[in-house]
């Protein structure tokens, strides 16, 4: 029997005679493409950017968290395993292939190479390889979690204004902030656009002793600002609104223990939705969520109609 170990090394021991040593020929060949491929990624890095989102924003309901493509499998895997189990595909499953690939040195340790010669491993190679493939591709054309809603421009440049001039260091929102202003997760809604326009523009006119400085903002900004908190709050809302909830959903929907139960407890929806995204799902439900039953009242309630009935929902918190 042919000793096929000794024969490689005859083999290996003639091509390495043959051949050039490692130091410098190998290093250099090495050394010049790595540079390649960095200069190549430093081009699209100072060129095209990172493709980055807006910052996170706690006070959004409708955001939905997406890894990058390369880890859509392990997203999609996570599906399969209920809130107990997710360690166990975030974890362990991941980390038990990893061993595999490391300990596969040493578990094969035949002569063949040659991948039809090797036919578990190759089955068990393609098979992972098409698994992670399949759970890729499911996540990419999984549903959303949240149903899209497209905001006002003029609304994003506002929740940006808020940002750049650190608002949330005086004041609350979304749970996160500072103490030394009003909790604006309170406040909003108890004051109208008009209200809110002159505070941006003098609050020491508006509210004497105020700790809120004078911030000379322009015209366009402090309307953006106002847009902002506006698409937070509920606005104010007419006697009509509960009427209408009355006769047009309290039959599937409750709200404090009054009502049906065919549908969710809207006793809280405020803390969950924002005003814009129920406008729309009264206006037309099958356009946020495909799966739901409840009928759109566009055609059976005005559009001031269906405003004052989301602010009115969007105050319940």
């Amino acid at each position: 029997m042919t000793d096929w170990h000794a024969a490689y090394r005859e083999r290996y021991k003639k091509l390495k005679e043959a051949g050039k040593p490692f130091f410098p020929y190998a290093v250099l060949k090495d050394t010049l493409v790595a540079a390649l491929i960095l200069c190549v990624l430093s081009y699209l890095a100072w060129h095209f950017g990172a493709g980055l989102e807006e910052l996170a924003d706690p006070t959004d309901t409708t955001y939905n968290p997406r890894p990058e493509w390369y880890f859509l499998f392990l997203f999609q895997a996570l599906k399969f395993f209920p809130g107990t189990l997710e360690a166990v595909a975030a974890t362990l499953l991941p980390g038990l292939g990893m061993l595999i690939l490391i300990l596969l040195p040493f578990i094969d340790r035949g002569p063949a190479r040659h991948p039809l010669d090797r036919p578990f491993w190759t089955i068990l190679g393609v098979a992972t390889l098409a698994g992670i493939g399949w759970l890729t591709w499911a996540g990419y054309r999984s549903p959303l979690t949240n149903p899209v809603v497209e905001k006002d421009p003029v609304t994003l440049q506002g929740q940006r204004l808020y940002r750049d001039l650190n608002c949330s260091y005086c004041h609350i929102l979304g749970g996160k902030g500072g103490q030394l202003g009003p909790n604006l997760d309170k406040v909003l809604g108890n004051h109208d656009d008009a209200w809110l326009t002159k505070h941006f523009r003098d609050p020491q006119a508006l509210s004497p002793g105020t700790g809120m400085p004078k911030l000379d903002l322009l015209d366009d900004e402090i309307h953006a600002l106002v847009a902002y908190l506006d698409s937070l709050g509920s606005g104010p809302y007419s006697a009509e609104a509960p009427k209408l909830f009355a006769e047009n959903c309290a039959a599937c929907h409750t709200i404090h223990g009054k009502g049906g139960d065919t549908g969710p407890d809207l006793s809280l929806i405020g803390s969950a939705r924002d005003k814009a995204f129920m406008r729309n799902y009264i206006a037309d439900p099958s356009k946020m969520n495909q799966a739901s039953s409840m009928p759109g009242f566009s055609g059976q309630l005005t559009d001031h109609q269906i405003e004052d009935l989301a602010r009115y929902l969007s105050s319940l918190r």
